[in-house]
């Protein structure tokens, strides 16, 4: 099977996706990736780790996106809602190309603000008329954490992966799109990882504040367990 086809299939399988698999903290070195030199990881990357790696990051927004969806709709927020439905829909159905990947990213961070200034302005009573869903907000949490966790679970080895240049990853025998990609998450995960943590910072902070369950998973992430 081609690296490219590989890839594909690894990615429509979803194993690690939205199972339960997929909340496990993923150590990269077991990809092959991370704590060793260029060709080490190259190695690596080309016996299927960059694929794991993009499933994986896949599967963490897709988690992100949903939690999103459910908050903004609790919020009564319905086209922000829609938008991150279809960012995560982007990421369905195969490996998503570079484009798409920035495209579900941008979607990503421009909700995070939203929901962020949503959450201040019924805080200080700017839309006090607009009650909130609090189980579609729990639901929203539980995947909200879920997906930060992921990201978390990810950053062991994006330095290594950072460290690698593109013909690097190219003279490991991954396709083009495949070593672009990589490249985009290790230079993109961080700081996504740092606006999603504030986000789920204050998301609970709200549900507190407004007695709504919080569960578990999301005080979890953000204590980086």
């Amino acid at each position: 099977m081609s690296k490219r086809s590989l890839l594909v299939s690894l990615l429509a399988s979803g194993g690690l996706l939205l199972g339960g698999a997929a909340h496990a903290q993923l150590n990269l070195k077991q990809f092959g990736i991370g704590g060793g030199d260029d060709n080490s990881a190259a190695g690596g990357a080309s016996s299927g780790g960059m694929s794991q790696l993009l499933q994986s990051y896949v599967g963490a927004n897709q988690q992100v996106l949903s939690g999103q969806s459910s908050l903004a709709s609790a919020m009564g927020m319905t086209s922000a809602a829609g938008q991150a439905q279809q960012a995560a829909g982007l990421l369905s159905g195969g490996a998503p190309s570079v484009s798409q990947l920035t495209q579900a990213g941008s979607t990503q961070q421009s909700l995070s603000q939203k929901l962020t200034d949503a959450f201040a302005s019924h805080a200080s009573g700017g839309a006090s008329a607009t009650p909130v869903n609090k189980e579609a907000f729990t639901e929203g949490l539980s995947s909200l954490g879920k997906g930060v966790s992921q990201y978390s679970s990810l950053q062991s080895g994006l330095g290594s992966l950072g460290q690698m240049s593109p013909s690097s990853l190219l003279q490991s025998g991954l396709n083009p799109q495949t070593a672009q990609s990589a490249s985009y998450i290790a230079q993109s995960a961080p700081g996504q990882l740092q606006s999603l943590m504030s986000t789920l910072s204050s998301a609970v902070q709200f549900a507190s504040s407004h007695g709504i369950t919080v569960p578990s998973i999301a005080t979890s992430a953000l204590k980086g367990l």
